[in-house]
């Protein structure tokens, strides 16, 4: 009977990517990982098998077979590569099987990445004050109305110059044209006072926010930006179905208008989104389109796609001037939660971008190692 044991902190801190994340996530993950000291000639998963999860070696040594004879190989736990997990595919396309008395930990996929996401996008969210040119797409779609807000809360004047900086919102430059106007109408007024919380962290993600008049602010533990009229916040929790990573609280007092998750995805999320296969990647590639990792560094530097760009989430704001408008990125991750919320970013700021349906465990062998 395998002999299970929670794992310290300590020894979370050593794997890769997990050494990135916060002791906030650290100690939520040490819950949440099962260390499994197993005997020789146990298995650890076989071949074909879909089981979600990221496993490590800390401890002993393992061989990894594969039915067509492509695999045949061992590791060993004082190999520098034992910071990374034993294998990346879904499903798995070798079997494992221990060499000696060894140490596993186990961890679900879904909570590892979307830990990854949170701490990346806490600290990527540095939103920018909204240029002044005007998207061309936007005008043809939006007339001067009021039905977002209050019909009654504007002069015709002061109405016209509320759709002016709505314009203006980088999240809805590359949105449909047919979306805009129904966007702006499903959307919610809120009057805002100075140092009232908008959205706390570890709330739901259940608003989409744009601020149209006054200031705010992103805190974690220390201030992360600080936010003008026309910046909008609160997509990531959206995007990635989790709860908010920051806390934004006004500075002044202000307006802020609110779009609810249903409408968000319909008429933000999903038009936004591009979604293709592993096969429909490869072909794109083959095409001129480029891969763009966006997990931490040392993840890309231990496995990635042919002659991938590697951009982590956390820094994608700060350089998307290192990439090319002309061109399609396809963004990858562990399992697709942080390449969404990447993609979504690009095309929000005016790139062509796709999310590999997924993430690496779907095209594990095509890495380069």
């Amino acid at each position: 009977m395998d002999d299970k044991t929670r794992i310290a902190i300590e020894r979370l801190k050593t794997l890769e990517p997990i050494a990135h994340l916060s002791t906030e996530r650290w100690d939520e993950l040490a819950g949440l990982a099962i260390v499994e000291k197993m005997s020789a000639g146990m298995s650890v998963f076989r071949e074909g098998d879909v089981d979600n999860q990221t496993i490590y070696l800390l401890d002993g040594d393992v061989q990894l077979t594969s039915a067509d004879g492509k695999t045949d190989k061992v590791l060993t736990s004082k190999d520098k590569t034992a910071k990374f997990p034993i294998d990346e595919s879904q499903p798995r396309q070798a079997s494992c099987v221990t060499l000696s008395r060894s140490e596993i930990v186990r961890i679900d996929n879904s909570v590892l990445d979307y830990m990854m996401m949170w701490d990346q996008m806490a600290v990527s969210e540095q939103l920018q004050p909204t240029p002044a040119e005007e998207p061309a797409n936007v005008d043809s779609a939006v007339e001067p109305t009021t039905t977002a807000a209050d019909p009654n809360s504007f002069e015709p004047d002061e109405e016209r110059n509320w759709v002016r900086r709505m314009r203006h919102i980088m999240a809805f430059k590359n949105m449909p044209p047919a979306n805009i106007k129904a966007l702006l109408e499903r959307m919610e007024t809120l009057l805002v006072e100075k140092d009232q919380p908008i959205v706390k962290q570890g709330d739901p993600g259940d608003f989409f926010y744009v601020i149209t008049e006054g200031t705010a602010q992103v805190t974690r533990t220390i201030e992360l930006a600080e936010l003008q009229p026309g910046s909008s916040f609160g997509e990531e929790a959206l995007v990635s179905g989790g709860s908010r990573n920051a806390n934004v609280t006004m500075t002044s007092d202000g307006m802020v208008m609110r779009l609810a998750k249903t409408d968000f995805d319909e008429l933000l999320k999903e038009p936004l989104l591009n979604r293709v296969s592993a096969d429909e990647a490869r072909a794109r590639v083959n095409k001129g389109s480029v891969w763009l990792d966006v997990r931490h560094a040392k993840e890309y530097h231990h496995s990635h796609m042919p002659k991938a760009l590697s951009i982590p989430l956390h820094e994608l704001r700060m350089r998307m001037a290192e990439l090319d408008q002309d061109k399609e990125y396809i963004c990858y991750c562990g399992t697709g939660r942080r390449s969404s919320a990447a993609a979504f970013l690009l095309v929000q700021n005016g790139f062509k971008a796709s999310v590999l349906t997924g993430g690496v465990q779907v095209i594990a062998h095509d890495l380069v190692r």
